[in-house]
C-alpha cells in the first residue's frame, strides 16, 4: 500500500515530536525527478534535493532511531506510531536525516511508486 498524503495524516493524527517545542509530523513529497536520485549518495545531494544551502551541518539518522525518539510524549497513541512505522518502512530506501542546528529539521524518506514521500518535524535542541 503507498503512503498518500491522507493515509499519512490519518496515522500522525494527534503526534507531535517532542523537544523544546513541540512540532507536528509533516508530509512531504518531493517531485519525480528527484525521487530517481534516492537514496543519495552523499549528504550534500540530499541537502540539494531539499532545497537546502550545501554548507548547512547534517547527520544521518537511523528510521529506527527517529520512532524510538517519536514515542516519548505520544505513549496513549503507541498502536499509532508503530502503524506510521509500519507504513514507513514499507517505502523503498528509507533514510532519515537531521539538517541544521538548534532548529533541526528532521527528515525520514523513502521511495514509493515512483514518488520521495515522507514526513519532515522540526526538533529544537539548545
Amino acid at each position: 500500500m503507498s503512503l498518500s498524503k491522507e493515509r499519512f495524516y490519518q496515522l500522525t493524527e494527534g503526534l507531535l515530536f517532542m523537544s523544546e517545542t513541540d512540532a507536528p509530523l509533516t508530509y512531504i513529497e518531493i517531485g519525480l525527478e528527484s525521487s530517481q536520485q534516492w537514496p543519495p549518495s552523499t549528504v550534500g545531494q540530499f541537502l540539494q534535493l531539499i532545497g537546502e544551502d550545501p554548507t548547512t551541518p547534517v547527520e544521518e539518522l537511523a528510521p529506527a532511531k527517529f520512532f524510538e525518539n517519536l514515542l516519548p510524549g505520544n505513549e496513549e497513541h503507541e498502536d499509532q506510531v508503530i502503524a506510521l512505522r509500519k507504513a514507513m518502512e514499507e517505502l523503498k530506501d528509507l533514510e532519515g536525516f537531521r539538517v541544521g542546528e538548534i532548529q533541526i529539521k528532521i527528515y525520514v524518506l523513502g521511495a514509493d511508486d515512483g514518488r520521495l514521500v515522507g514526513l519532515h518535524t522540526l526538533s529544537v535542541e539548545t
